[in-house]
């Protein structure tokens, strides 16, 4: 009886510790599709802010760079780097950069806290600060837009039918309660009181665009507004 039950002890253990792998492999999954599909324009804004930027450059620095051209003996154009700059290559890097550091922050946000940490407004107001605030608005974004890229990727699995829709809704927003609902819970309950109001501030420069870009265009709520 001894060994049976230690054998079954041993089951247990290992089908908790799966089931906890496979919860926490769920809820990073679902946290990447999220900012994946926020991050999809970045590269997009990220190639109109550098054009935005080499205009400023030719309004404000093309006088006096091609006064010091001169007077150094270059051509006129030697000293204009930002002609020559790669605009495509670099808007993909810095959105590339900025996605996975948003991913990198969201997902710590939970992975290093207690699995049954439950949130409370008592303890969320002692910790509140710039990052009591962006992070929960951020994360619970992203994990929604997860949610709604996991129902399109769905429906076009599924079969075209009349109820592949609702199927792939239902599906999607039952993953969003369990994985998505649970992180949330993890991260907000582990804020910790900060010791100055800034605390977090690149942080939060960093999740900032990629909440909004989630919020803006990862969610069809705006599209259902009249």
């Amino acid at each position: 009886m001894g060994v049976v039950t230690k054998g079954v002890a041993a089951g247990d253990r290992a089908a908790g510790g799966l089931a906890r792998l496979l919860s926490t492999a769920g809820q990073v999954g679902l946290l990447a599709l999220g900012v994946h599909l926020a991050a999809d324009r970045l590269d997009d804004l990220a190639h109109h802010g550098i054009l935005a930027g080499q205009a400023a450059c030719e309004r404000w620095l093309a006088g006096p760079l091609w006064a010091l051209a001169e007077t150094l003996g270059l051509a006129g154009t030697d000293l204009f780097f930002w002609t020559v700059l790669p605009e495509p290559v670099l808007a993909a890097s810095l959105a590339l950069a900025v996605e996975l550091s948003a991913l990198a922050i969201l997902a710590s946000s939970f992975l290093l806290t207690p699995r049954d940490a439950r949130p409370r407004l008592a303890a969320w107001r002692q910790a509140l600060g710039l990052q009591a605030v962006v992070l929960p608005v951020v994360l619970a974004a992203t994990l929604a837009a997860g949610s709604w890229s996991l129902a399109m990727a769905l429906e076009d699995l599924l079969p075209p039918s009349q109820v592949s829709g609702l199927a792939a809704s239902v599906v999607a927003l039952a993953a969003g309660l369990h994985y998505g609902l649970g992180a949330w819970c993890r991260a907000v309950a582990a804020l910790e009181p900060p010791d100055r109001w800034s605390r977090g501030l690149l942080r939060c420069l960093i999740l900032t665009p990629v909440g909004v870009l989630a919020l803006v265009h990862g969610l069809p709520v705006w599209g259902w507004l009249p």
